[in-house]
């Protein structure tokens, strides 16, 4: 039995239970399918992929609604409060004072989803859906921002843009600069709203260079869950490897044959290399192997871009 042939009979039952446990829409017969619709007879693939499958970043529903809410109510509202408080030198306040805050600071704010194609499928209109069936905010505290008004921006003092992922910052600098959006920025500052782009998960690296782009003033941006080159499958500081370079450098080759082989990238947009999946959807800087669609080749996940 070969060292590659041991590992997956023992990790493929890890699998299993990591699948019944915190997977939600992909199951084990799902990955299982995969790895031999794609990889077939191939053990060292196998190998590579199951361990990249194990430290995989899989957000459950729940995890996504956990992130919402410490998002905005830690990390928006929970800020605003101590700033506040901080001014009026006031810093011993009750839980229930505190909470009564939040939620006065919730009635003023809109919600925005950010949409790059103005399409239903945008992951910003599933986040804003389940902000409004979860009751956390009213269905009258949100629209698409070609709809938003002078008007019905009037009683608000916050707006929050959402989407779910941040990896280059591509898609959030179209949005800012597009005709409607410049529109709204004069609205917000008339009426003394403040901006801020909320999302679930991003890379500390560009999140450092999104805050400091010039084009970019005007709107906070605040993330849920930070990651970092430790997360990235390929970053010798992952410990996917085990600090073991020859075997990084050996998944690496062996990614850059199957690209040529199949046709497939195991790199993502901007050749970032991370292992998300949120619930049902995977961001496009995650490894196109598991979400990517060619002949030849079958994703584990799809998204808007799998058969392109």
């Amino acid at each position: 039995m070969t060292e590659y042939q041991q590992y997956l009979d023992e990790k493929l039952h890890q699998m299993r239970a990591v699948c019944l446990s915190q997977w939600d829409y992909v199951t084990y017969a799902d990955l299982n399918t995969w790895l031999e619709d794609n990889f077939n007879d191939d053990v060292e693939g196998k190998y590579y992929a199951t361990k990249i499958l194990l430290h995989t970043l899989y957000y459950k529903k729940k995890d996504i609604e956990k992130l919402l809410q410490h998002g905005l109510d830690e990390l928006i509202y929970g800020e605003m409060v101590k700033e506040q408080l901080i001014q009026e030198k006031n810093i011993y306040l009750s839980s229930s004072e505190a909470l009564a805050k939040v939620e006065k600071l919730k009635e003023l704010t809109f919600f925005m989803p950010l949409l790059d194609s103005n399409k239903p499928h945008e992951s910003g209109n599933t986040i804003i859906s389940s902000l409004v069936h979860k009751q956390y905010i009213k269905a009258e505290q949100v629209d698409f921002h070609w709809n938003i008004t002078k008007d019905k921006l009037s009683k608000y003092k916050i707006l929050i843009c959402v989407d779910d992922c941040i990896g280059s910052g591509n898609q959030l600098r179209r949005f800012w600069r597009s005709e409607r959006i410049i529109e709204l920025r004069k609205v917000c500052q008339e009426l003394g709203i403040k901006i801020y782009y909320l999302v679930l998960i991003g890379y500390d690296k560009n999140l450092a260079k999104l805050k400091e782009a010039p084009e970019l003033n005007g709107i906070e941006i605040v993330v849920c869950d930070l990651l970092t080159d430790s997360n990235r499958v390929f970053a010798p500081e992952n410990i996917i490897w085990n600090k073991d370079e020859n075997e990084r450098q050996k998944a690496i080759d062996y990614f850059e044959n199957l690209k040529k082989r199949k046709g497939v990238s195991f790199l993502g947009f901007k050749r970032l290399d991370f292992a998300v999946i949120l619930n049902d959807r995977v961001p496009n800087w995650t490894l196109p192997i598991l979400w990517k669609e060619v002949a030849g080749w079958k994703y584990l996940v799809k998204r808007k871009g799998s058969a392109k």
